[in-house]
């Protein structure tokens, strides 16, 4: 226990179920996280106790009764009011209406049976229709597989390009705020809480739904998310693709990289190699760096191996060398004396410009 009052971090399990969708296929680790792991990293080390309780429970924290699985430690005026769940921050959720900053309210007067059958009733997302989404999802006695089918058919209405005027009516209900508490419900359900990421990432193309995320928590549940599930490679992928969406400022991107999304970001891309999560991670890294102001640490190397494993892929390389412009001085504005001469050992982690089209200036 810290002088502060905050507990240790919390204990982790690695959750290795499949998760389908937009989401892709669990990815073996890479042998530079195995080490981690076995010192105590990736979710890092704790007791089995904690794991009992469920959720992201602190260590050598009394569990409160009734809490629904979360170990929380109280923390001072200074916090705003913030509870810390485990090893992220999360807000209490909020009352009122989007005109005084707050979500509005979950109609409580409908039944899980009479949500359910409005909502399938529906066939277009009108204000009934999500009012009835948000109360099936925020009904405690709603299964998972009642909240996996509401999920699925918000997605189907969010299909890219998704409509202005759908979009405007998300941000105007109470289902960011449902489907952010969602993703805490499902914390141990990899499907279910990619569905709730997956609405988020469809949503997010406006900035009123962006900012009802934000102010619901949505970037510390979802880095409680990839906390939890470490080496799922699904559950990585689609955690970058909500960071991406939610960074639509330097507010915004500022705001994770105090919450840790810059390590989160760097561990993802370490656990696996694939295209999508290095593209998303290298996507993510270039906001958090020139609009959160991210430390450079580790980024320089990140961006090197993506583009050493994916050399031939020109959108890979292509982020990747705007974030090396962003962390290396002078990066491809000279070019490299050894290319001219014949050959670079270097290849594609070499800084320097190869050719004149390589220049960060033409």
């Amino acid at each position: 226990q810290d002088p502060r009052g905050l507990a240790p971090t919390p204990a982790e399990r690695v959750d290795t179920e499949r998760c389908g969708g937009l989401v892709t296929k669990e990815v073996a680790p890479a042998a530079g996280m195995a080490g981690d792991r076995k010192r105590g990293g990736g979710g890092g080390g704790g007791s089995a106790a904690a794991e009992e309780r469920g959720g992201y429970g602190d260590q050598g924290s009394q569990q409160p009764s009734g809490y629904g699985g979360y170990g929380t430690s109280k923390v001072g005026s200074s916090s705003g009011g913030r509870e810390r769940d485990g090893n992220v921050w999360s807000h209490p959720r909020h009352n009122g209406s989007v005109q005084s900053g707050s979500p509005p309210l979950v109609d409580k007067s409908l039944s899980i049976s009479m949500a359910l059958q409005a909502f399938e009733e529906a066939t277009e997302p009108t204000d009934r229709a999500l009012r009835c989404a948000a109360a099936a999802l925020d009904n405690a006695a709603s299964s998972r597989s009642q909240c996996e089918i509401v999920l699925a058919k918000l997605n189907s209405w969010l299909d890219p390009p998704a409509d202005p005027h759908v979009l405007a009516k998300f941000a105007a209900s109470a289902v960011p705020g449902t489907v952010v508490w969602m993703i805490r419900k499902f914390r141990n359900e990899p499907l279910a809480a990619s569905l709730c990421c997956v609405v988020i990432v469809r949503s997010s193309g406006s900035a009123d739904c962006t900012s009802a995320y934000l102010r619901a928590g949505a970037l510390e549940e979802v880095g409680g998310l990839m906390d939890r599930h470490p080496s799922h490679g699904g559950i990585q992928n689609v955690g970058l693709l909500v960071l991406c969406g939610l960074m639509k400022d330097s507010i915004a991107a500022r705001q994770a990289v105090s919450l840790g999304a810059t390590a989160r970001v760097l561990r993802a891309m370490e656990a696996t190699a694939g295209r999508e999560v290095q593209l998303n991670g290298l996507s993510a890294l270039r906001l958090l760096t020139e609009q959160g102001r991210a430390q450079r640490a580790g980024l320089q190397e990140a961006a090197l191996r993506a583009k050493v494993a994916h050399q031939s892929d020109s959108i890979v390389c292509a982020v990747a060398d705007d974030v090396l412009a962003l962390v290396t001085p002078r990066f491809k504005e000279v070019l490299c004396w050894h290319w001219q001469s014949g050959w670079c050992k270097m290849g594609p982690r070499c800084t320097y410009a190869h050719g004149p089209t390589d220049l960060r200036s033409h």
